[in-house]
């Protein structure tokens, strides 16, 4: 609830401008010395934010005063004040029924007497509330009317338009949407730019910096990071500050610089006491500091970091999915002091709670899929029952028709005969009309059955074979660490088999996005490339990698094909790191007429395209286009190596 209370809070003292009046006692003799109604239903509800999460009882006292004054003296703005209160009042205090109410009973309240700076309140409030209540799309289509409300306002009444933007972007940060948090993040920190809000940009930043984190983009990650600590040091370093530092802690981390990494979360720890942690702060640092010194080869301290860990969730319910990475580090801790039962009892439990992770992200990544399925099928219901509608019409049509002729019994065999025509042609088309409604439902029953596999097939993928591969690269980081350094080729295996089955948990990831979609949108193909391209840059030094794509916004791939041209391209990349000696590879995609166009190209020293031994790399590649019908080309001398490919 906490994201909860304070964005309310500040939107509501950004509302009544009264941020300077902060005693209470002051804010009291106000109201004994106004006669001005309004004034006193504001500065009632303002006093209510100073019990509002300390004391309910008195809360709702002053909001219950409010309302009736308000009511009295039909104060219609203070009023509808009262009422988004009130569902603030109700949600702080867990009555989630009574705050969805009141929230919209204040939108409908502010849309009837067009009280613009209400409504887009009234509208955030409700996007908070779904937020909480997990439900994202609903929360979204609120921030977005709210910011569409806020336009209508004029320009010096207009509310904190960039907070709808933070939030819209931390909703999809939440949704693992990384790109698309990324773009409203970028929105809302340039608004805060503009009105040199630094606080707020130190919460942009920090967002970033976890986006780009894990879209594994470190640099920008690590730009991110260190401009939100500049910026706390301009003001009070507070809880964003150690936000950063943990975060640069965790790109070193990721690159493997322990020491570094270790400075960084011993600094986050040994923080000010007027900087308090939470229960998550603690949990997640410890966590970390857990995995460092494991990594360092220290296990007691592994294991005392790690048992603290422990401890806090034990306080936490909240926090469970920390557990799967302190078990990890636990097992190794133990294993490497020599405690081979205890080792194993945590190795087990990693097991476990990685399995149970894979499912639940499985149930939230395939809710969407679900949703698409469950709409096809009421489409083949609707289908269906335009059948039944269309043989309904040609039975009352039928009968229409006995009774013209019963009626016009007179009527010569010319006028019959043309009626028997008629009805034959109508017939005639009805019979059609069933014939293609048939042919529809057969082909939306054959997508139902097509979408019921692919769902099926994915979640054995993603939960069986992706948690099992995970607790192999578990089980092989703890191996080495019972070896010592006179097995350094052992652990150089063991390295080696890690990191292949981590690049197989990523090939099993984009075979599952690509599996779950009809077609990939070129927005979604351009971005799976960059970010590949991405994680080459940061891995490999001393090689310049260049992507440009040019192809219209409306292009498309069927899911096979799309595949098919991602992997040649990942394939054509990964033979010139490893086997070409090169300094620079460039990768271009681009429409040329009605056909795709993408060359693969790099600088390093070639092979000869006439020798007959190929690799698996080159047969993969050409396996791939022909199933794609792909005219491919490739062309290499001494100069580099052109992998050219028209679809």
């Amino acid at each position: 609830m906490l994201k909860f209370k304070v964005l309310l809070f500040a939107v509501f003292l950004t509302f009544f401008g009264f941020a300077q009046q902060t005693k209470i006692d002051s804010l009291y003799q106000i109201i004994n010395t106004t006669h001005n109604d309004s004034t006193k239903v504001a500065v009632y509800n303002q006093i209510v934010w100073k019990y509002l999460f300390s004391d309910k009882v008195k809360a709702k006292e002053l909001l219950d005063t409010s309302e009736k004054i308000a009511l009295a003296a039909n104060e219609k703005f203070g009023y509808n004040s009262v009422l988004g209160i009130k569902g603030i009042y109700y949600d702080v205090n867990g009555n989630s029924d009574s705050a969805k109410y009141f929230f919209e009973k204040s939108l409908e309240y502010s849309k009837k007497h067009k009280f613009l700076v209400h409504e887009e309140h009234t509208l955030n409030n409700l996007g908070m509330y779904n937020w909480n209540q997990g439900n994202f799309e609903k929360a979204l289509n609120y921030y977005f009317e709210s910011i569409r409300v806020n336009q209508k306002n004029p320009e010096n009444k207009r509310g904190n338009v960039d907070a709808s933007y933070n939030n819209i972007g931390l909703i999809y940060q939440e949704m693992h949407l990384y790109d698309k948090a990324i773009k409203y993040h970028l929105k809302s920190l340039e608004i805060r730019k503009k009105r040199k809000y630094i606080a707020a940009q130190i919460h942009s930043y920090n967002n970033l910096g976890f986006c780009y984190k894990e879209l594994n983009q470190l640099q920008k990650a690590r730009a991110s990071f260190e401009m939100s600590i500049t910026l706390s040091k301009q003001i009070n370093p507070g809880n964003e500050y150690y936000n950063a530092i943990e975060g640069l802690a965790s790109i070193e981390f990721r690159e493997e610089n322990y020491k570094k990494a270790l400075d960084l979360y011993l600094q986050s720890l040994n923080r000010p006491q007027e900087v308090p942690m939470n229960a998550k702060e603690k949990i997640n640092l410890y966590s970390n500091l857990s995995a460092v010194y494991v990594n360092l080869k220290q296990p007691k301290e592994a294991l005392k970091y790690g048992e603290l860990c422990l401890s806090e969730l034990q306080l936490s319910s909240e926090n469970k999915e920390y557990e799967v990475e302190v078990y990890k580090s636990l097992a190794q801790a133990y294993y490497m002091i020599g405690n081979v039962e205890k080792g194993s009892f945590y190795n087990e439990e990693f097991y476990n709670k990685t399995t149970q992770k894979f499912k639940e992200e499985s149930a939230k990544s395939f809710q969407e899929l679900e949703v698409k399925y469950e709409t096809e099928r009421k489409e083949k219901d609707l289908a269906q029952e335009k059948v039944k509608v269309a043989e309904r019409e040609l039975r009352i049509k039928n009968k229409n028709n006995l009774l013209l002729i019963s009626g016009f019994v007179i009527l010569s065999i010319l006028l019959l005969s043309w009626l028997f025509l008629s009805q034959q042609k109508f017939k005639n088309k009805q019979l059609q009309k069933e014939k293609e409604l048939s042919e529809a439902l057969l082909k939306i029953e054959a997508n139902n059955k097509l979408q019921e596999q692919r769902l099926a097939i994915s979640r054995d993928l993603h939960d069986n074979i992706g948690a099992q591969l995970t607790f192999i690269i578990s089980s092989i980081d703890s191996l080495k660490m019972f070896l010592t350094n006179g097995e350094d080729k052992i652990i150089q295996k063991l390295s080696n088999i890690s990191q292949f089955t981590k690049e197989t948990i990523t090939e099993l990831r984009d075979t599952i996005w690509a599996m779950n979609k009809d077609e990939i949108l070129v927005e979604d193909f351009k971005s799976r490339i960059s970010n590949f391209i991405e994680q080459a840059k940061v891995s490999l030094q001393g090689i310049l990698f260049e992507f440009t794509c040019n192809l219209p916004k409306e292009t498309s791939f069927n899911s096979k094909d799309g595949m098919n041209i991602y992997r040649i391209i990942q394939e054509s990349v990964n033979n010139a790191i490893k086997h070409s000696n090169a300094t620079k590879i460039e990768v271009v995609v681009s429409k040329i007429d009605s056909k795709i166009e993408v060359n693969i190209s790099d600088n390093g020293n070639g092979f000869n395209t006439a020798n007959n031994v190929v690799g698996n790399g080159l047969n993969s590649i050409k396996k791939r286009a022909l199933e794609s019908n792909c005219q491919l080309k490739i062309e290499s001398n001494s100069s580099g190596t052109i992998v050219s490919l028209i679809y």
